[in-house]
């Protein structure tokens, strides 16, 4: 599914995928990857961006990419 899409619609999926496997292993060794790698502060951030792809794949399920649907 993401081999065909755009740049853009690649780094979303990708940093939704990083964001849920984070919440994972949250979830279920209580170990926050994202914070033990890039510290607190900079986690802030990734995690803002994170939510961001979040909000961009729920708009996908009712717009298409305009990027995309030219690939």
């Amino acid at each position: 599914m993401l081999k065909q899409a755009c740049p853009v619609c690649k780094i979303v999926g990708a940093l939704a995928i990083i964001g849920a496997l984070n919440w994972g292993l949250v979830g279920l060794a209580q170990v926050n990857l994202v914070e033990g790698i890039f510290g607190s502060g900079a986690a802030r951030w990734i995690y803002g961006l994170v939510g961001l792809s979040g909000i961009a794949l729920l708009v996908s399920y009712f717009y298409t990419c305009p990027v995309c649907k030219k690939v």
